[in-house]
């Protein structure tokens, strides 16, 4: 029961958070959703989708931007599952350190670790780790340069 109660209040949050308000504002909603906010500033844009299933597995440190129409992922299908009449899901865990910047239109999943300073190009589709102070960018995204 606790279970379903927690998945209602993630996605009433989570339509909550496409309501025209400031982005420093959104980040009421994110907690309330289950997602771990660890810092005390934060920009959530417009359009900002995160994934309903696994919240929990989602941590943002401080002074993250993720602007307008970002998706984050944290569960996949289950390729290797050999059970056809089923689908089964894995669960991943997506952590987000400080000074990171994401943008417009990216899609993060799996599990994934984007570096302190890293920045994310607008329509990227991260898969794969972002080591600190690079650029990344494409679908898949892939490594640009190192930020001076």
């Amino acid at each position: 029961m606790a279970g379903r109660i927690r998945h209602i209040a993630s996605v009433v949050s989570f339509m909550l958070m496409q309501l025209p308000m400031p982005g420093t504002w959104r980040k009421v909603f994110a907690r309330w959703g289950g997602v771990n906010l660890t810092g005390r500033w934060y920009f959530i844009g417009n359009g900002v989708t995160f994934d309903s299933v696994y919240p929990q597995n989602i941590t943002i440190h401080d002074h993250v931007h993720i602007t307008a129409d970002v998706t984050i992922l944290t569960h996949l299908l289950d390729t290797t599952n050999p059970d056809r009449d089923d689908i089964h899901w894995v669960e991943g865990h997506i952590e987000i350190d400080e000074l990171a910047f994401i943008g417009t239109g990216s899609i993060i999943t799996g599990n994934v670790h984007i570096g302190r300073g890293a920045i994310i190009g607008a329509g990227s589709v991260v898969t794969k780790d972002v080591p600190a102070y690079e650029i990344w960018a494409g679908n898949p995204a892939r490594f640009i340069k190192k930020r001076p």
